[in-house]
């Protein structure tokens, strides 16, 4: 990974969003099965998915109160997302 497991975790990029979350669970997990990735599947995205086994930031939340959200986030897509964000990051 290109920048420290805090960092993932730390930094969000549903930050500003308007939406009213509760019970906000985010960690790095390893995939048991393919998804996609979030960023892939927004309207500019590639629609990526996650391999089996890849390492992805995973995050669950209840949304306005009416839905469970969950979204994976792949390391790439979060490297890029950094990189704007905080500059480039250190190898570890």
């Amino acid at each position: 990974m290109k920048y420290a497991e805090s960092d993932y975790l730390a930094y969000d990029p549903f930050e500003g969003d308007e939406a009213d979350i509760k019970c906000r669970t985010v960690k790095l997990v390893k995939v048991r099965k393919e998804h996609q990735c979030f960023m892939g599947a927004a309207p500019f995205g590639d629609k990526h998915t996650i391999a089996r086994g890849d390492t992805a930031r995973f995050e669950k939340a209840l949304v306005d109160g009416d839905f469970w959200g969950k979204s994976y986030v792949c390391i790439p897509c979060m490297d890029k997302w950094l990189d704007d964000v905080i500059g480039e990051g250190t190898e570890e």
